[in-house]
């Protein structure tokens, strides 16, 4: 019995190492995320997508993405009159260092309205830091389905290789929430 329970400890342990898993850093609260990127909103509801296989075929043929989650939660912004104002979806990652998550905000006809990185793993943090200090996701601003994504060659700005790595990581975050976006609200018709 002790040397099973030796076993299993050890088990776990090497795993947990492998994992290489650090505690988040939460940049901006979730609740503040929405609410920035739905001021002037009088009403916030929540509406879930869940994509069909023909959707999650095509948005792997057209755009080489693999959408994998079941469900994706936008919140919406509405007026007094239910006017769509703007949607906004939370996208994760889960990297080798850790995950990284960022809010997107979409304007009614699905370009970024804006995008923030709200939790990244403590360890991706050091590399970020000098990207959002200069906020580089202010470039995604007014980007559609059809934009590249992908950050500048002279993006670099302050930020070592890994910094740059998690750029172009985030990059692909705002571009998929376009892509769910578009494919799961607009092309439906589902306001």
């Amino acid at each position: 019995m002790i040397a099973r329970t030796f076993v299993m400890v050890l088990t776990l342990t090497a795993g947990a190492a492998w994992a290489h898993l650090t505690p988040p850093v939460v940049v901006v609260p979730e609740r503040d995320a929405v609410m920035s990127q739905h001021a002037g909103a009088k009403k916030l509801s929540q509406r879930d997508v869940s994509l069909t296989a023909e959707e999650r075929k095509a948005i792997q043929s057209a755009y080489g993405w693999r959408a994998t989650d079941e469900l994706h939660g936008f919140y919406m912004g509405r007026d007094d009159a239910g006017k769509l104002l703007g949607a906004s979806v939370f996208m994760t990652e889960a990297t080798m260092h850790g995950i990284i998550r960022v809010a997107v905000g979409l304007t009614p006809d699905g370009r970024v309205k804006d995008a923030q990185v709200v939790e990244v793993a403590e360890e991706i943090y050091a590399h970020m830091k000098p990207l959002m200090d200069r906020g580089f996701t202010k470039r995604y601003a007014g980007l559609g389905i059809g934009s590249s994504f992908e950050p500048p060659a002279a993006s670099a700005g302050g930020a070592d290789a890994m910094g740059q790595h998690y750029d172009g990581i985030v990059g692909r975050m705002v571009q998929r929430a376009v892509i769910l976006y578009n494919v799961g609200i607009t092309k439906r018709g589902v306001t």
